[in-house]
């Protein structure tokens, strides 16, 4: 059994067997990891863009 199988199998246990619930819970956390890295990399976009128009007013 690789880790995907260990993983699957621990999700359904995790909702009580529930297929649908487990299902639902991971795109649930999904959306949630989503939304974190889209939050993580705005400063960082946000910066890029600063530098990069900085330059361009530069040269």
């Amino acid at each position: 059994m690789d880790r995907y199988d260990r993983a699957v199998d621990s999700a359904i246990a995790t909702c009580g067997g529930d297929l649908r619930g487990a299902i639902k819970a991971l795109i649930i956390a999904n959306e949630y990891l989503e939304r974190e890295l889209g939050s993580a990399l705005d400063p960082a976009a946000r910066s890029f863009l600063q530098a990069s128009a900085t330059k361009r007013n530069v040269a």
